[in-house]
């Protein structure tokens, strides 16, 4: 059977007594015991954290909750609340009544009546001040409420009887503040007896009495509530009301043993408490208070060498933490100094990502990875890890419990404001539970400070990786482009060649033979007729219509006079001509786009090297060009039904291609050439946003 045992925090004796008898009686029963500390976490179905002792997490049978220490457990009234919790999960209540649930209750209205009586009938006090406990808290409510209806009582039978009710929240300081107050506001009032809520703040009235200690404090009687060994031990000892707390503890575990059994559990028990008389409500000492005394100042010089020592180790532990760490020092320091505190069994896991206190769990699973485990005094470092080195919560304690009988855990989170990064699974000696929580504040801080480190590292290292991406990039494109201007240099130079050598081997020749030809002409003896004249006016017309085309093709001066569309219609029919390809023309651009200079000359250049590469390359029947809108782009498109790159090339087409990329990179478009379904080839020139462009304006 396994139990989740739900309180507060472990850092006080009430909820050390309570976790005690609790953990002695489950040993006895053989039942496996992990006690959530939940620090004042709101109960809520929607958040991991006070959900979290859920029968997912830990495969739990049943959960013992102390309504008297969690403070917002007056929230849960009813079996429905816990219900929409922990679902159908038995619950035992520890401390307060819950509708419909098994509870648990300790009895002290008697007690309180029998210590007020003592104060006003025996002492015969009159003027008092109560210090009461948080008004969300429903024994302080019920305690204060008790001592208010006493005092008005015996108001009847004795008038000069005066109250003060003061409030704290349990704590030595809360104390100290009200008695402070009361000062300010009731100058030179002196109470007869300060009746506290809990002896954590009778204490703190000793504190503040010591403080300002003058005649007129100095006979003041204080009384607390619960009778920890903080209070025995004090000079004077601490008149209280005794609980028996390991026993309401032992009661608790028999409870939910027969409730999770399903055997038959009465909805409501109490526990009786009774009046503990010492010397300070000002009883005399007698022989077996002077000899409690001795042995009490022994057992508080032992406790105070014990906590000096574990207050050294922890602040040993906090300074060494503080450093800028890495996980594996934190696990070295870890190792050796919860090892000093007793702790045999004692696991730090981490959470692969933070969490927040407000955000469920959409599978109710919980991955953790250990970064620490200790067992049985032994260092464990292998476990069934997933791929991604992760197990879940439940198996791993599972795994721990059934090879290493880690039967009894305190669970603690590990959190930095709201951040969760982690958790505790450990088990230690009482006197050492309450430093082990001091400690875990330095453990969760120190992890969050190396996650922050490492994030630091990673993106220092992303950014060098970016750097140097970027920089290898950039000598790339410098390459590239001094390649590019080589090739362009180049395509220049084959131009001017080929512009050259169309000079010298066409129209040089031409003129040459019209030169001959007039020379053959004006050697005759007779007239030129006719028939010669028209031969060589023909020469001379052809000659001058090469001409043009030649310097058509190193300049299109039609783009100024005629636009894009007309230059681009006009050339496909001169390709279809020349050629003898079937070439077919398309325009589908709105007429409130225009292109700038720029751009009208490397868009026709591209479409002129694409049909130069067609005629050449391609061995096509048909191509289509094709200038439309596709949503807000514009798109070029130069289509053959030839035989497709990669099939034939030769350095010309490479020199082509490089140019036609050199031209759209200049314009900020897209380019691509690939093979087209069914076969041959495709040239796409692309502009992404169409008025983005150059001067090209909607």
């Amino acid at each position: 059977m396994r139990i989740g045992l739900v309180l507060n925090i472990l850092d006080e004796e009430y909820q050390i007594s309570l976790y005690r008898g609790i953990k002695r009686r489950a040993a006895e029963l053989g039942i496996q015991i992990i006690c959530f500390q939940e620090g004042n976490t709101e109960f809520r179905s929607d958040a991991f954290i006070g959900r979290l002792p859920q029968k997912d997490f830990f495969n739990l049978d049943g959960i013992i909750l102390l309504t008297s220490v969690v403070i917002d457990s007056c929230t849960l009234n009813n079996k429905t609340d816990i219900q929409n919790i922990w679902g159908e999960l038995p619950l035992v209540s520890v401390g307060q009544k819950i509708d419909g649930v098994p509870s648990l209750l300790i009895q002290t209205d008697d007690s309180m009546r029998d210590l007020v009586d003592h104060l006003v009938l025996t002492h015969k006090y009159r003027n008092f001040i109560y210090i009461g406990g948080s008004q969300t808290h429903q024994d302080a409510i019920n305690r204060e409420q008790l001592f208010k209806k006493l005092m008005e009582q015996y108001k009847s039978d004795y008038p000069d009887i005066d109250y003060i009710v003061l409030r704290g929240n349990f704590t030595e300081q809360s104390a100290v503040l009200a008695m402070e107050g009361f000062m300010k506001n009731n100058p030179g009032k002196i109470p007869d007896a300060v009746v506290c809520a809990n002896d954590n703040m009778a204490i703190g009235v000793y504190k503040f009495l010591k403080i300002n200690n003058t005649d007129s404090f100095g006979n003041v009687a204080v009384t607390g509530f619960d009778d920890i060994p903080q209070g025995r031990y004090s000079i004077p000892a601490l008149t209280t009301v005794h609980q028996p707390l390991d026993k309401i503890g032992e009661e608790a575990v028999n409870i939910i043993f027969d409730y999770v059994q399903q055997k038959s559990v009465p909805l409501e028990k109490s526990i009786g408490s009774s009046v503990i008389y010492r010397e300070s409500c000002g009883c005399t000492k007698t022989e077996v208070d002077i000899n409690a005394v001795r042995e009490s100042f022994s057992k508080v010089q032992s406790s105070y060498v014990l906590s000096e020592q574990m207050l050294r180790i922890v602040s040993h532990v906090g300074q060494d933490l503080n450093n800028d760490n890495r996980e594996e020092e934190l696990v070295s320091i870890i190792d050796y100094n919860t090892a000093m505190l007793g702790a045999q069994d004692f696991c730090i896991l981490k959470f692969p990502l933070k969490l927040s206190q407000s955000e469920p769990l959409e599978d109710n699973s919980l991955f953790v990875r250990p970064v620490f485990v200790r067992c049985g005094g032994k260092t464990i470092k292998a476990f069934p890890l997933n791929s991604d080195g992760l197990i879940k919560l439940c198996d791993f304690y599972d795994f721990i419990n059934q090879k290493y009988s880690c039967s009894t855990l305190v669970f603690k989170f590990l959190n930095a404001g709201n951040d969760y990064m982690g958790c505790l699974l450990y088990d230690a000696p009482d006197n050492s539970l309450p430093y082990i929580i001091l400690l875990s504040v330095d453990i969760a801080l120190a992890m969050n400070r190396i996650e922050v480190n490492e994030e630091r590292r990673r993106y220092a290292d992303f950014l060098e990786s970016e750097v140097s991406n970027r920089t290898r990039e950039l000598v790339d494109a410098n390459n590239r482009r001094m390649k590019v201007e080589a090739e362009v240099l180049k395509i220049s130079e084959i131009e001017r060649q080929r512009f050259s050598n169309d000079l010298h081997d066409d129209i040089c020749q031409r003129l040459a033979g019209i030169s001959m030809l007039c020379r053959s002409y004006s050697s005759k003896d007779g007239s030129v007729g006719r028939p010669e004249m028209e031969e060589l006016a023909a020469l001379v017309s052809d000659t001058l219509q090469r001409t043009r085309q030649y310097a058509h093709n190193s300049y299109p001066v039609d783009l100024e006079n005629l636009g894009l569309d007309a230059s681009l219609s006009n050339l496909c029919n001169s390709f279809e001509l020349q050629s003898g390809i079937k070439c077919d023309y398309e325009w589908d651009i709105a007429q409130s786009f225009v292109f700038d200079k720029m751009q009208k000359l490397n868009i026709f250049r591209i479409i002129q090297e694409a049909l130069h590469n067609v005629m050449k390359h391609s061995q096509a029947q048909k191509v289509i060009v094709r200038c439309l809108m596709e949503g807000a782009h514009i798109v070029f498109r130069v289509v053959d039904d030839g035989i497709g790159i990669g099939e034939k090339g030769s350095s010309d087409f490479g020199i082509g291609l490089n140019s036609m990329q050199y031209r759209a990179n200049q314009m900020d478009a897209a380019f691509k050439i690939f093979n087209a379904k069914p076969k041959g080839t495709c040239v796409e020139v692309v502009f992404e946003k169409a008025g983005n462009y150059g001067d090209m304006n909607e």
